[in-house]
């Protein structure tokens, strides 16, 4: 029996590459009319590095295209016994505008901060859910109990919370959601027109990792702005669960690189290229010919250098290899005529019938070649400007044994922040950038060997494999890790057997955020008539007792519910009121024997609180004023017992500095009366010691429920 954890691997694609080498009409069984071949980069080369014999892996995605109906079985079988692999199947049409028209279309440009590229198209967006939920089809027929689920990247941000609608809530199942690419500030972010739908998506993952700590700062600054939730600087507190946020950056397979190096065919390749450029310092680019990669930026910069050191002509060349990429779109064909002709004009300028400064190689490179020009450039230049992680710095680092090359690095790529000994640049100061080529040519062998040794050391340990155990090995901790103050989710079944069972129900119902949505103003907060009639048929059953907690006034609670026979508590347990069918008595009894208990405040409601000096509001009104005014969006509360300042509707980070720096001054104003200051996520809050002393504001209003129950 395999006792190994199983770890569900999701990714949009298939780690395999399935190409049909007979048509569907054949005669030749299934198998032998595809031919099947595993990929590589650096999500496999991350999950290969996890120990096998800790965990049995199962990776699924979507195949790459449409297999035939009849096909499919068997294809299903072989990928499964040879790869330990489920295909997603996707119908064409969902698959192309799941991929090309929302992933690419709206959320790559958007989260590369490229907001005019996008426009939004409702049957894309629903081209990616119905691809997402295909997924979550898919998955959930395999979860098995204990389960650990890595879902990745942009294509996939709502199968974290289908996934979860779709299993038992008591299986004990974790999930990890990992953006292999940035996550933009909110002020970018919160132009998508379905950024909650996203948000909530992915916040039903136990753990979201992210390649550095900007882009989690990014995201839960947008949690907070655009879901009005509570973020810390690791987790977000989201329908009663903390999910959990990290960074984890990717690296590459260093021995992969050096094992490549040795090989007889590259050790020729080398030499051929040191005898071409014989005489000449090269300096390489290696990149997709995409928008945020910056590749007429780095161009343009090139030519800037020649024109400040013409020295320097015909003894340096750039190798710019730039693979294509989505050819058929009009924005990349664009960049593409920008792009030839930065290098033709360059080339005519500084060029001559025995030189050409720019070498441009605009196909796909094989492994082998690719580590050839690594190998001979003297600095690699990555100009993006903007980029998830990039690993075209650590591919070159890796290569870099024996001559210990300059890295040029974009400020913008997620690499900048880990690799240290590299020049960092602004891709888009085109001066800085050619200053930083002149700095690379000139620097000396000892500056070059210490700033190598600092990248190859932390390239050879935060390694492609290392990030995987990381991630992983964090999940698991997550799933272990018990929030005594967050309360556990209950079980429907088991709530209704206890009630069933009981001789007498006494049911607490929290109002605003529960009962109904949370609203700054009480006209907007009333219960709808279905509601009404939903708890009044919980109230008339035999030996329930129900009531209904909230912060609002007891005006606003009788004039909601006062046709109704429910019992009410208000301002947090400070008035409460019994259900119609409550024996008065019962009261009588209490006070005989506990006096100071609680004392009649008329119209049935009972006060948890005595008479108080209320003089102590006019001394913080002017205060409460004054900041009301310099926070937008706040406003105070006044009810019968409490005075509150809320800044719910305000910028989160202002609110909460303006809050704290109120909460001082008033502790300091009012240190010598009878009043506690009192800080909450949104509001701030003053009541009476006095009340204090019988509801402990820790539990606010649930203090109030444990009393009832006691007596």
């Amino acid at each position: 029996m395999d006792t190994r954890q199983r770890l569900l691997m999701v990714s949009n694609r298939l780690p395999i590459t399935i190409t049909p080498t007979a048509p569907a009409s054949s005669q030749l069984p299934p198998l032998e009319r595809y031919q099947f071949k595993a990929s590589s980069g650096g999500l496999v080369s991350g999950i290969n590095g996890l120990d096998r014999s800790a965990y049995k892996m199962l990776w699924f995605g979507w195949p790459g295209g449409s297999l035939p109906v009849p096909d499919r079985a068997p294809v299903e079988k072989y990928l499964f016994d040879a790869y330990s692999a489920v295909p997603v199947h996707l119908e064409p049409r969902t698959a192309d505008l799941h991929y090309n028209g929302f992933s690419n279309g709206i959320l790559w440009p958007l989260f590369h901060y490229q907001p005019g590229d996008i426009s939004y198209d409702e049957i894309c967006w629903e081209a990616y859910r119905q691809a997402n939920a295909d997924f979550a089809d898919a998955l959930a027929d395999c979860i098995e109990d204990g389960d650990l689920i890595w879902i990745h990247d942009y294509h996939l941000m709502l199968l974290p919370a289908l996934l979860r609608a779709r299993l038992d809530p008591t299986r004990n199942v974790k999930i990890g959601f990992f953006l292999h690419i940035p996550f933009p500030s909110s002020e970018i972010y919160r132009i998508l027109p379905v950024r909650r739908e996203i948000l909530i998506g992915v916040l039903a993952a136990d753990l979201l990792g992210f390649h550095t700590y900007d882009y989690a700062r990014h995201f839960l600054s947008s949690c907070a702005r655009i879901l009005g939730v509570h973020t810390m600087p690791n987790i977000v507190e989201f329908e009663g669960r903390c999910v959990h946020v990290g960074t984890f950056p990717i690296g590459i397979d260093p021995p992969k690189f050096h094992e490549c190096l040795q090989k007889p065919s590259v050790v020729a390749r080398i030499k051929s290229l040191k005898a071409t450029f014989n005489g000449c310092r090269v300096l390489v680019g290696v990149d997709r010919l995409d928008y945020i990669k910056g590749v007429p930026q780095k161009l343009r910069a090139f030519e800037l250098f020649l024109q400040q050191h013409p020295e320097w002509i015909e003894k340096v060349v750039l190798v710019q290899v730039a693979v294509p990429s989505r050819q058929d779109v009009e924005e990349y064909q664009q960049l593409r005529d920008v792009v030839n002709e930065l290098v033709g004009r360059i080339n005519g300028k500084f060029g001559s019938v025995t030189f050409m400064p720019i070498h441009f190689v605009h196909k796909s490179v094989n492994f082998e070649e690719l580590n050839a020009v690594y190998s001979v450039a003297d600095a690699c230049i990555i100009s993006s400007t903007r980029d998830g992680m990039n690993l075209v710095s650590s591919e070159y680092i890796a290569c870099q044994q024996e001559k210990h090359g300059v890295l040029i690095l974009s400020e913008f790529a997620g690499a900048s922040q880990s690799l240290n000994g590299s020049i960092i640049v602004n891709p888009w100061n085109v001066e800085e950038l050619a200053n930083s080529y002149h700095e690379a040519l000139i620097m000396s062998e000892e500056q070059k060997l210490s700033n190598f040794n600092k990248l190859n050391r932390y390239v050879n340990k935060y390694t492609a494999s290392h990030w995987g155990s990381a991630f992983v090995d964090e999940l698991k901790q997550v799933s272990q890790l018990h929030d005594s103050s967050q309360l556990p989710r209950l079980n429907q079944f088991e709530v209704l057997e206890v009630f069933r069972s009981a001789q007498k129900k006494v049911i607490f119902l929290d109002y605003d955020g529960t009962l109904a949505a949370s609203n700054l103003l009480p006209e907007f907060a009333r219960p709808s008539p279905q509601l009404l009639s939903a708890i009044q048929h919980l109230s008339n059953q035999p030996d329930v007792y129900l009531y209904i907690l909230s912060g609002r006034s007891r005006e606003h609670m009788t004039s909601w519910f006062g046709e109704t026979s429910v019992g009410l508590c208000a301002e947090h347990g400070c008035f409460y009121r019994h259900p119609l069918k409550f024996d008065s008595s019962v009261f009588e009894n209490l006070q005989s024997y506990n006096p100071p208990l609680a004392k009649r405040a008329g119209d049935g409601w009972l006060a948890l609180v005595d008479s108080i000096d209320g003089s102590w509001r006019d001394t913080i009104r002017p205060l409460f004023e004054h900041y009301m005014e310099r926070t937008p969006g706040s406003w105070i509360e006044e009810k019968e017992v409490n005075i509150t300042w809320h800044y719910m509707n305000s910028d989160p980070d202002f609110g909460s500095w303006q809050a704290a720096e109120l909460q001082v001054n008033l502790e300091r104003m009012l240190s010598h009366l009878a009043v506690s200051v009192e800080f909450s996520t949104t509001f701030l809050f003053f009541v009476p010691y006095v009340w204090l002393c019988r509801l402990y504001w820790g539990t606010r209003h649930w203090s109030f429920a444990l009393l009832l129950l006691k007596n």
